[in-house]
């Protein structure tokens, strides 16, 4: 049975809080977007708050309105240090090049679902609510959320900042990755991964050889269908490693099931 990864763990970012200069969090098997290509891609960053540490990429998320970022609930710290606070990045692409268009905005708000109980298991979603709107824009747009209960099919799009190695050891990328996957028939998912939890509301992506995953760094990210509009069906929640081995599909927390309580949280 796949070891399983619980895909952007918090240890990650906590090591980074004593780290002299972390390193940050490609998509295995995939290729480099074009800049601002998902205008609703969201880096989740630990900002140090000083002029020696670059600000850390722990997670993906997506804009779903001006103030409200979809993401893992794995994806909330569970310990806020004092030396820096995390912030949501909209308009980034690539790490290593100053972009004046990019928008920082601090999280003054967390929601996590309440029954989500931690680490590998559904109900692994949250919002984050920002201090400010960030300013709609070309390279800065909101994704389209689907219809509720809805079950997708077919191919999907993944994008984010994760580790590209096919290997134990990660290797981090500046640019922003994408790849595309077929979704997995959930009863075969299940199957892959044993006793462990894929519930009713996940689904599964990637195929039985591999090639192409998501990683550790990418969790939070979003997983869309693109046809006349944009549309957000999952979020990346956990897979297996070593990251698109065989028989190591992602699994996602599937969007159109929390759509009553996204909408809950965003308007109350």
């Amino acid at each position: 049975m796949a070891k399983l990864l619980r895909l952007a763990a918090l240890a990650v970012v906590l090591a980074a809080l004593v780290a002299a200069k972390p390193s940050r969090p490609k998509i295995v098997g995939g290729e480099e977007a074009i800049a601002h290509e998902f205008p609703y891609q969201i880096s989740l960053q630990w900002n140090f708050n000083n002029d020696e540490q670059d600000p850390f990429h722990f997670c993906g998320g997506s804009l779903i309105a001006e103030k409200f970022v979809l993401t893992a609930g794995h994806c909330v710290p569970s310990a806020i240090s004092p030396d820096g606070f995390p912030e949501a990045v909209a308009g980034e692409h690539d790490f290593s090049q100053y972009d004046a268009g990019v928008q920082r905005r601090r999280i003054a708000e967390m929601y996590v679902h309440e029954d989500y109980e931690g680490s590998v298991g559904p109900n692994d979603i949250a919002i984050f609510r920002v201090d400010k709107p960030f300013h709609l824009n070309r390279n800065i747009q909101l994704v389209t959320l689907p219809e509720p209960n809805a079950i997708p099919t077919g191919e999907t799009t993944i994008s984010g900042w994760g580790s590209t190695s096919f290997s134990f050891e990660p290797s981090y990328p500046n640019i922003l990755m994408k790849t595309t996957l077929p979704i997995m028939d959930l009863e075969v998912c299940r199957k892959i991964y044993f006793t462990q939890a894929v519930a009713d509301s996940n689904i599964c992506a990637g195929t039985m050889e591999g090639t192409s995953s998501v990683c550790s760094g990418d969790s939070g990210g979003p997983l869309v269908q693109i046809d006349d509009e944009i549309v957000q069906v999952g979020i990346v929640s956990w897979g297996g490693i070593p990251c698109g081995g065989y028989k190591n599909p992602g699994v996602f927390v599937r969007v159109s099931y929390f759509i009553d309580w996204i909408n809950d949280k965003i308007n109350n």
